[in-house]
């Protein structure tokens, strides 16, 4: 079962590795990390209000950053453990995510245009494509997505 804690300063460390891990392959494919990972000073863009610790069955697994205003929510980021990935937790994190927030009726993330997995993987939540953009650092594409509560 998956759960959330707010993100604190002393989790930053132990996070920004699993999200090194978990990024990995994007940045194999595309030599850039995603925006939120900030690589010379190992840690994290958004201010870590926004930031939760991802827990399974009590263990730290990963991160997400989410963002709440009103009727508009923004998923800026899931990161998970390879190691603890393919165990149903990115679902498990986006369900609780809708969940704990009730009031956002309009909500939207992006993702690499080459990702495919995680293409199927959002539209399977519900999500649509709603426009693509473009990463200035990289010719890494992505995919803008949207979802209607």
């Amino acid at each position: 079962m998956v759960t959330f804690r707010k993100m604190k300063k002393q989790d930053v460390p132990m996070l920004y590795e699993i999200a090194l891990r978990a990024f990995q392959p994007d940045y194999e494919k595309y030599g850039v990390y995603p925006p939120l990972l900030k690589t010379e000073k190992k840690g994290f863009l958004p201010p870590l209000m926004f930031g939760k610790v991802i827990l399974a069955d009590g263990k730290e697994v990963g991160g997400t950053f989410v963002v709440a205003m009103g009727k508009k929510g923004e998923v800026g980021a899931i990161f998970i453990d390879p190691e603890q990935q393919k165990k149903g937790y990115g679902r498990q994190v986006m369900m609780e995510i809708e969940k704990q927030y009730p009031k956002v009726k309009r909500w939207k993330l992006d993702t690499p245009s080459a990702n495919y997995h995680l293409h199927r993987f959002y539209e399977s939540l519900g999500y649509v494509k709603t426009g693509e953009i473009k990463d200035p650092r990289s010719e890494m594409a992505g995919f803008v997505y949207e979802k209607t509560m």
